[in-house]
């Protein structure tokens, strides 16, 4: 009997335990991965661009996209649209709280909006098209 007792304790120890550790591993980096996904440095989407609701909000990109696009293909320094994103950091403090210029910046360059070319920022051709798109969706259609 006592010889089953060691082997059920050495079966635990061996097998069992470590099994349990590597689950709660990963049920660990699993809530961390989620929390990281949660916490998106960007304050707005891209879907609310073209959501009536969220329109107001949309307005400091739209804004910075133009002024990008007024630069042409040169380009424009992330210092010259900077303006663009304190004001709407002053008007939303709501929204824009806890977010930097530069994750702003990023947002529109990892939705595909901008590309950088050294310290300058170009609209790309999906920038390009948002921008005339929603010209066209913002505008007034008679029925």
């Amino acid at each position: 009997m006592f010889f089953l007792i060691i082997l059920l304790q050495t079966f635990l120890v061996g097998l069992v335990l470590p099994w349990l550790a590597g689950l709660h591993a990963s049920i660990h980096s699993s809530r961390t991965r989620i929390q990281t996904l949660e916490a998106s440095p960007a304050p707005l989407s891209i879907g609310q661009a073209f959501n009536p609701i969220y329109a107001v909000l949309w307005e400091a990109p739209l804004a910075a996209l133009r002024l990008i696009e007024s630069s042409g293909p040169s380009g424009i320094r992330g210092a010259r649209v900077q303006p663009i994103f304190n004001q709407a950091a002053d008007c939303f403090p709501e929204i824009y709280d806890g977010y930097t210029f530069s994750q702003w910046l990023e947002f529109l360059e990892e939705t595909g909006l901008i590309v950088w070319s050294g310290d300058k920022a170009k609209l790309t051709p999906e920038g390009q098209a948002f921008l005339t798109y929603r010209f066209v969706t913002d505008t007034m259609v008679p029925s």
